[in-house]
């Protein structure tokens, strides 16, 4: 053989070799980034892509879900019946609106879409090996997910929810007979800003969700199932708002608990021309507790009798700017004026806030200082405030705490397959952690939250939540034993029943005999008459955390 021929196959094999080594890297780089060349188009279904489904012995199987304690709430099994070879379980259907669903038909919802590279074991959650393990087609895992949720209390809180509900439908005063209106109850740690139990009602089965006619069902539904209503819900708050209004007044050092407001101050009052009347003092509420001779009254009655009037002044006293403030500094929406506010994070599926939605005639966000009306009737509570549960659940706990609006959050550890829960720590890269400071410092000042506290005390003791006995045993909220301090809230809606709130922390240090607050819960109820109608679910779960 000539040597030049030599010299032609040494230049072939090596050609061969490096088309080879072409090739491979070509499809090891396919294989894993699902692409053919940087910034390509997928080739493959991703995991929540419902178009196709990836071979199941060739994806990560998704990650567990669990509770505070271990508990499972979500999990995957390998099912050759099911669409794409797995089929996703689900044990809990009070939580299904919080952790939602993970479809390859529909998609996904709630933690489960908002953690869905982490569970998936896909992207920024992914680990080291992931890439070697696909080339060599070892088994692959998603990230386990450990909440913040205790499953029992979840559940009691439930059942809780209902049996009220039962007990106050039977009365006819605050449900109509058969109803189960729509709502959600928040609980949580203001202290660290963990989130022990969230349930929306309705719920659903996400088991079901994959079949046609249950995923129809539920979208038309009226009640909304898929939504979270404690996170994404927008309610008219009532009067739980004026506990916003009076943070502004007492902080900004223009109110105390104590200011005194006389008769006329306190019952009528008129901007503009709209005439702002004290109506639950004009119509009888307060017969036997309140005459013309009981004034001047103090701006902590006000809050325990739940004055509008009053309540309507004090926002127009301290003013659009200063009120705006305070609403901006829990996350509230204030279109067109200054710069957008960022949210409070969340971890799960939520809504922001808004203080109003105005809008000139070229589509514009008008400015809310140059209504003084729109600034009255929000300061009791009305207006056109669209405000969701956990908005007012951050109220209620930056209270408890001393001024702090800890970050809520439902997700406390991402747990690598394989690794002991023990050996990650809580927190980390895509975690809000325990006790982050929304706004890097406190909302408020600790002697108005402790001035906040009294008068949350003041509605128990003898304010709108004093007169309305456990529907069961008769007895007294200030009697319970909880040391509950409050705000009951009723957001009108037109001619239709109103929205029902009661925004409340446990125990309250302000109450004889209460110390340091550890919970707050939150109760609210579409179309179910007065807030006090609620206090009792809350106390319930008070009760039940040995509070």
């Amino acid at each position: 053989m000539s040597a030049n021929m030599n010299v032609t196959i040494r230049r072939l094999m090596s050609l061969f070799v490096i088309l080879f080594l072409v090739i491979s890297v070509v499809a090891a780089y396919v294989q894993v980034n699902n692409q053919a060349f940087p910034n390509g188009p997928v080739l493959a279904a991703g995991p929540l892509d419902t178009r196709a489904c990836v071979d199941p012995a060739d994806q990560p199987v998704r990650g567990t879900i669990y509770d505070r304690n271990g508990i499972r709430l979500a999990y995957t099994e390998r099912d050759p019946q099911a669409r794409c070879g797995y089929r996703r379980v689900y044990t809990d259907p009070t939580l299904a609106p919080v952790i939602g669903y993970f479809s390859y038909k529909y998609g996904a919802s709630g933690i489960e879409a908002a953690f869905n590279d982490y569970l998936a074991g896909t992207g920024v959650g992914a680990s080291p090996n992931d890439a070697l393990n696909k080339i060599l087609h070892r088994p692959r895992n998603g990230n386990d997910l450990y909440l913040t949720i205790d499953d029992k209390l979840q559940q009691q809180v439930a059942t809780l929810y209902e049996s009220n509900s039962a007990v106050l439908r039977g009365s006819g005063v605050c449900e109509a007979a058969g109803s189960n209106p729509p709502g959600s109850v928040i609980v949580e740690d203001p202290n660290t800003g963990q989130i022990l139990a969230m349930y929306s009602n309705p719920s659903f089965d996400a088991n079901k969700i994959d079949d046609p006619t249950y995923w129809s069902q539920l979208n038309a539904d009226p009640g909304h199932p898929l939504l979270n209503h404690a996170t994404q819900g927008l309610y008219d708050p009532g009067s739980t708002f004026k506990t916003l209004t009076m943070l502004a007044g007492l902080d900004s050092g223009q109110y105390s608990l104590n200011t005194p407001f006389d008769y006329n101050s306190a019952t009528t009052l008129t901007v503009n021309g709209e005439t702002i009347r004290w109506e639950d003092y004009f119509n009888g509420t307060w017969n036997g507790v309140l005459t013309q001779n009981s004034f001047p009254i103090t701006l902590q009655q006000g809050y325990a009798y739940s004055d509008n009037t009053m309540f309507a002044r004090v926002a127009g006293q301290i003013g659009a700017d200063t009120w705006l403030k305070y609403a901006r500094a829990f996350g509230i929406k204030t279109p067109g004026y200054q710069a957008p506010v960022e949210p409070v994070p969340f971890d799960g599926s939520s809504a922001q806030s808004s203080a109003y939605n105005q809008f000139d005639s070229n589509g514009q966000p008008t400015q809310f200082t140059s209504n003084p009306n729109l600034l009255a009737e929000s300061g009791f509570g009305q207006g056109q405030l669209l405000i969701t549960p956990l908005t007012m659940t951050e109220i209620a706990s930056t209270i408890a705490s001393g001024g702090y609006l800890y970050e809520p959050h439902m997700v406390s550890q991402i747990v690598p397959f394989g690794e002991s829960r023990d050996s990650v720590l809580p927190g980390g890269d895509g975690l809000i952690g325990d006790k982050v400071a929304y706004g890097g410092g406190p909302i408020i000042e600790p002697q108005t939250a402790a001035a906040a506290r009294a008068a949350m005390w003041s509605v128990v003791d003898y304010g709108t939540a004093s007169f309305s006995p456990n529907p069961v045993t008769s007895i007294g909220l200030r009697a319970s034993g909880t040391h509950e301090g409050g705000k009951t809230g009723t957001g009108q809606s037109g001619n239709i029943q109103p929205e029902t709130w009661w925004i409340s922390l446990a125990p309250d240090d302000q109450a004889p005999g209460g110390g340091a607050a550890k919970y707050t819960v939150s109760v609210h109820k579409e179309h179910s008459g007065e807030g006090a109608c609620q206090v009792w679910i809350a106390d319930d779960i008070y009760q039940d955390l040995g509070v």
